[in-house]
């Protein structure tokens, strides 16, 4: 999946109605030229960010790749331009934006192959590129969540599951704030370090967890997103610390908890014992305080606030 930044100017309206983008070959301007063969590179699932009249207006996603077309009803012909051009469709996710473009240089790198010139004049060609962090940044500013496509089981085709169904029952209620938590967390980045171990991941690896288990929360300390959760890693410091394997000291240490059945399990742990965790500080010590009280036969099921998808 890649970004891309589209100017789009008065044919704003008609590309939404019509769900696509159109441009055509035009001479004079080298650069400008250039930015319209951008559309040769969009690929179905990559998401393009539509800006129009000063602002950040619509988020779409890519559906189809190019193919030739002449011009469609509405598109203004402007100089040195024909009618044979490239389209390529789009499905909105989310429109009726208004993101002013001077706010754009707080969640984007300026300077080309991007939008912004400076911190407050955009580009002026049709297609800008994004890279993955920008893009991210901006869904998150935009508050936009992309749709988790699951392509089969552990890496199976989706066939190979032969039963009707694999549970006939559904969460009772839903957490509300998981989104913006794992906003909070994650801060518009794709990569980030695990609290615990310190290992730097692709977010699709980090799980936003509950210092204190979330059932145990009041609705003030869950809407406190300062001192609630942490970012930990899905391949072991999150079991560890949710099972109470291991505990963070009041220094900010981690230190042992409950004692290990296996040496494997010992192996894990004591690669973690004496770092410092990352998300220890004024704000959490009191979560990490009353984790460190719990038995292991206390610490209930699964708390984590679930994967944060990249």
């Amino acid at each position: 999946m890649k970004f891309w930044y589209a100017m789009q100017g008065d044919n704003f309206d008609v590309a939404m109605e019509q769900k696509a983008l159109w441009t055509c070959p035009r001479g004079g301007n080298r650069a400008l030229k250039e930015t319209r063969s951008i559309i040769f590179e969009m690929q179905p699932g990559d998401i393009v960010f539509h800006h129009a009249n000063g602002y950040l207006r619509a988020v779409s996603k890519v559906i189809e790749s190019y193919k030739e077309c002449e011009r469609p009803s509405g598109y203004k012909r402007r100089p040195d331009e024909g009618d044979a051009g490239w389209q390529v469709r789009v499905e909105p996710l989310k429109t009726g934006l208004r993101l002013h473009y001077k706010k754009l240089a707080g969640l984007i790198e300026v300077g080309r192959p991007g939008p912004l010139n400076t911190p407050i004049s955009m580009y002026l060609g049709f297609l800008s590129r994004l890279t993955e962090a920008d893009g991210q940044s901006l869904l998150s500013k935009l508050e936009i969540t992309l749709p988790i496509h699951d392509s089969g089981l552990l890496g199976r085709s989706s066939d190979y599951w032969d039963a009707d169904e694999t549970d006939g029952s559904t969460w009772s209620s839903i957490r509300k704030e998981q989104g913006h938590l794992r906003k909070h967390l994650l801060r518009g980045r794709t990569v980030a370090p695990c609290s615990l171990c310190g290992s730097e991941l692709p977010s699709g690896l980090l799980i936003a967890g509950h210092i204190k288990p979330r059932s145990r929360c009041s609705e003030q300390e869950r809407r406190d997103f300062r001192s609630a959760a942490m970012l930990v890693c899905s391949i072991g410091c999150d079991a560890l610390f949710e099972w109470g394997y291991v505990v963070i000291d009041e220094t900010g240490e981690v230190r042992p908890g409950v004692p290990a059945e296996t040496q494997a399990l010992t192996d894990a742990i004591s690669r973690l014992i004496g770092r410092r965790c990352s998300a220890h500080n004024e704000h959490t010590a009191k979560n990490f305080a009353e984790h460190r009280q719990m038995k292991q036969g206390d610490i209930p099921d699964h708390e984590a606030c679930g994967v944060l998808q990249s």
